[in-house]
Formats: C-alpha cells, sequence, structure tokens
C-alpha cells in the first residue's frame, strides 16, 4: 500500500518512520515543505517519493494525490487541517488521518474551544472572556481582581501565553500594569477579529492525553509531558516545546489511572460534542492538553487537532503495536480492529536548537549542523530530524528546533543519557537544550497530591468547577 505523509518536523519523521517499519510493506510518499533528512530516509527505504511544496495548500496536495495516487494519507501538522488539507484528500476519495476543517477548530480558535464546552457542559473547562478591542482587553486585566491567563484567541505556536497570579497583592498594580501592555503584542499575533481571550488562571502539573479516532472507536495512547520554555526549570519564552517525558506504562509518575480516564471521558464528550457541532465525525487525533488542577481535577488548557511535537517522539518509540497500521484503521475506519502494546520503560525526548531560538530565528537559520548518527544509536539515543533540511548532502538548519533526541528507560538514566549523546552534535554555532528535563519529577508529584487532595474534597461537597468570581456561564458578573 502508498501512504501520503504531508509534514516536514521532528513528529512526522517519527510517523514515516513507524509507516517505513511496519510489517504491512507501506511505500511511504511525503509532501514537506523541505527536504527532512529522517522522513527522506523513510522515503528512499520503502521505494515511495518526495516532493517539496506548500503543505498547507489544498492545489498542491490534490496534485500530489493525483502524481502519487495514494491509498491513505496522514496530515502531521496543525496548519494543514486548519487550510482544509483533510478535506482535499477525502474529496479525492483518499481515507486520511486527520480531521476536516470544521472539526479542526477546536484547536485553531481557543474561543471556539471554550463556548463548545460551556455549551455542551462538559466538564474541566474554565470560565472566559473574548475580546476584539485591545483596549477593552487592557482595562478588564487593569480593573479585574483574579488572576488571570492572557493568549492570543487562535493558534499561533505556543506563543504569546502570558499569566498573572495575585499572590503578593502589593505587586498587583505593577503586574497588572505589566500584563496590559503586553496585551498590543498577544494582539498582534492574531489574524482574525477576535484578538484576545482571558481565562481563570489555574495551577498544576500538566500532561498531553493524545487519542486516535475514527469517529467511532477512542484509542487512547500513553500520556507524555511537554517542556515548553526555553530555559532550565521552566523561565524564558515559550517554546513549541524543548522537550517532553512520557510513561511508565500509559501514566506519568503524577497522574493516576482514574485522571487518565477522566481526560479521556473529556476528550469523548469533546469529539461528540464536535460531531453535533461541524455535522461530520471528528476523525485523526484529538489532543488534550491538560493541567491536574484543585478545581477540576482535569483541566482542559487547550485541545491539539493532531498530535503534539515533541510528544509525539516521546511516544511512537514506546509504542510494541505497529503504529503505522494504527494510522492505516484510522484513515479507513476499522480502529475496532486495533490493539495497543505499550513498552512499560519511560522515555524522555530533548531537542536541540540552534542559538537564537525562539526569539532570533534568523540567526538560528542556514546552519550546517553534523553528527554520527550511528554511534548515538549504540549510545542508546534515537535521533529525530526537525527544523533542518538535507541540501547539497549537508544538514541545514531552518531556525526552529532541529533535532529531537530520544532515550528510553529510567528518567534520570535517559536524561543523562541524552546529555552524552548531544555532545556527538557538532555545528558551526552554539546549540541549546534543557539538561534538567526528566532529571527531577519530585516537585510535580508533591504537588499533584496537594491538587488530588483539594479537588478530592470539591467532589466531596460536589462543588467541583465552583469559582467565586468567575460567572457560571463562562463569562464575568
Amino acid at each position: 500500500m502508498k501512504v501520503l505523509l504531508v509534514g516536514d518536523g521532528a513528529r512526522e519523521h517519527a510517523m514515516a518512520e513507524a509507516l517505513a517499519n511496519s510489517a504491512e510493506g507501506y511505500r511511504v510518499f511525503a509532501l514537506s515543505s523541505y527536504v527532512n533528512p529522517g522522513i527522506r530516509e523513510a522515503v528512499l527505504r520503502t521505494g515511495g517519493d518526495y516532493v517539496t511544496g506548500n503543505i498547507n495548500s489544498r492545489d498542491e496536495v490534490k496534485r500530489a494525490i493525483s502524481r502519487f495516487n495514494p491509498d491513505f494519507g496522514v496530515i502531521g501538522p496543525e496548519d494543514p487541517l486548519f487550510y482544509g488539507v483533510a478535506d482535499e484528500f477525502r474529496a479525492n476519495g483518499i481515507p486520511v488521518v486527520g480531521p476536516n476543517k470544521a472539526a479542526a477548530e477546536i484547536e485553531r480558535s481557543k474561543v471556539w474551544m471554550r463556548s463548545l464546552m460551556w455549551k455542551y457542559n462538559i466538564e474541566g473547562r474554565l470560565r472566559y472572556k473574548a475580546f476584539s478591542s485591545i483596549e477593552e482587553a487592557s482595562k478588564f486585566i487593569l480593573e479585574y481582581q483574579g488572576s488571570v491567563a492572557v493568549k492570543p484567541s487562535e493558534q499561533v505556536g505556543g506563543k504569546g501565553v502570558k499569566v498573572v497570579a495575585d499572590i503578593q497583592a502589593y505587586l498587583s498594580k505593577e503586574k497588572r500594569r505589566a500584563l496590559s501592555k503586553s496585551v498590543n503584542e498577544i494582539g498582534s499575533l492574531v489574524k482574525n477579529e477576535i484578538k484576545i481571550i482571558i481565562e481563570e488562571r489555574v495551577d498544576g502539573p500538566e500532561y498531553t492525553l493524545h487519542v486516535l479516532t475514527d469517529g467511532q472507536t477512542f484509542l487512547p495512547l500513553p500520556l507524555a509531558q511537554d517542556y515548553k520554555h526555553a530555559y532550565q526549570d521552566g523561565i524564558g519564552p515559550e517554546t513549541g516545546g524543548m522537550g517532553s517525558i512520557s510513561g511508565p506504562g500509559h501514566l506519568l509518575p503524577f497522574i493516576n489511572q482514574e485522571e487518565y480516564q477522566g481526560t479521556l471521558d473529556i476528550i469523548k464528550k469533546t469529539a461528540d460534542a464536535i460531531r453535533t457541532e461541524a455535522g461530520e465525525s471528528y476523525k485523526g487525533f484529538i489532543s488534550g492538553q491538560m493541567m491536574l488542577t484543585e478545581l477540576w481535577g482535569p483541566t482542559v488548557i487547550e485541545f491539539y487537532s493532531r498530535m503534539g511535537d515533541p510528544e509525539t517522539t516521546a511516544i511512537i518509540p514506546r509504542i510494541d503495536s505497529d503504529f503505522g497500521y494504527l494510522l492505516q484503521l484510522t484513515a479507513e475506519e476499522k480502529l475496532s480492529k486495533a490493539t495497543l502494546s505499550v513498552k512499560e520503560e519511560g522515555a524522555v525526548v530533548k531537542a536541540v536548537a540552534p542559538l537564537g531560538y525562539p526569539l532570533r530565528r534568523d540567526l538560528a537559520t542556514g546552519k550546517e549542523i553534523q553528527l554520527d548518527l550511528k554511534a548515538m544509536r549504540e549510545r542508546g539515543c534515537n535521533v529525530y530530524f526537525g527544523s533542518i533540511a538535507y541540501e547539497g548532502g549537508k544538514l541545514i538548519t531552518r531556525g526552529s528546533r532541529a533535532l529531537e533526541l530520544v532515550s528510553l528507560g529510567e528518567f534520570q538514566e535517559a536524561s543523562n543519557r541524552l546529555d552524552g549523546c548531544v555532545k556527538m552534535i557538532s555545528a558551526n554555532t552554539e546549540l541549546v537544550f534543557r539538561r534538567d528535563i526528566g532529571k527531577s519529577l519530585r516537585d510535580q508529584i508533591e504537588k499533584a497530591e496537594i491538587v488530588r487532595y483539594s479537588y478530592r474534597n470539591r467532589i466531596k461537597r460536589d462543588a467541583l468547577g465552583v469559582s467565586a468570581d468567575w460567572a457560571p456561564n463562562g463569562g464575568l458578573w
């Protein structure tokens, strides 16, 4: 069978490798905006073909479908979904892993997502206000007395989120004044009329549950946690993700089976609500970016309409089942036939980026990287290629996270192993990565225990989701 993969990052490399390694004997074809070395290897190994072009263009996707005549498709990133690329596959009679444009709105628009959760009374929802006026949003921040999170109203690659908490009252005015000044910057990231969404602030350990669905069957994957901030100990600007962890088993050390099941229930209810609103079943990945909070327990921060990156490179290597075949079953709406076997051992992922990422991508672009893949694999590290192009036999950076290194095993040992493997990478620039990923989870475990005690008390008092200073319909009193 022939499969057409759309996308060009480390997530898509991991998917291409899984397809190439499948016992089903797939021939892998790819459409990317540049030649990813890892995807290229999978394409060549399986006798497929590779074309470059605009992955968000339905016309270019249609040409690739006509050229390759695939049996099914897999769409990796979110932007092609927002532009209706999955619709193009289905319009040409090709089953595909990825929701249609209408269903992908669950990720593209935070306002639509929040309003949907309130309309259908889905657990784990946060109260919010949406603003098309930057001035009105700034005024609200200065006047409202509670803790808030301020976000761009649509998906902008993980950028722009600001949080203010009133832990020290005497800092309140200064914090709010600084946050209100950030609203212009956040609003400038958004193209739509509604610019800003302000949500009630919650706190707790974060995690992600990715679920494959063909519209009827739901197949939950192992949990993962993304490390979004650029620098050690969770400081610095937010990025697309500087690393991740997954495991052991289906869980994480700070999330229990009951919370896993509660999260899955939220995702299922959301998919059902999308089907009602969009008029069609949700097919593909639907992923809950969650936080364990005292307000609800499992609480939705946002949804993905695809697999997260770098969570993907922590999850797929831990799956013993034929992941490529799971993708085929999803595309063909036969997921009820699937079985999922997961390694008990965990995984740690560390992203490596050129100096300049994420704030000065111009400085991080056009650098040459060299690495000893064989030696790294012998040491217990696998490598997935991200924002790096194969050009004239060289590996040239494109301004974002260039490599994602993954190692399986106990978290501390795997993290140390990755640090050693990073030393096997050379470049004509400084490389940046986080050493702390996976090395100390004690704080998160302790925080989860505190949060768990609090939300269980709310359950006893029938007070889940109750917040005194926010109105029950999602707005303010």
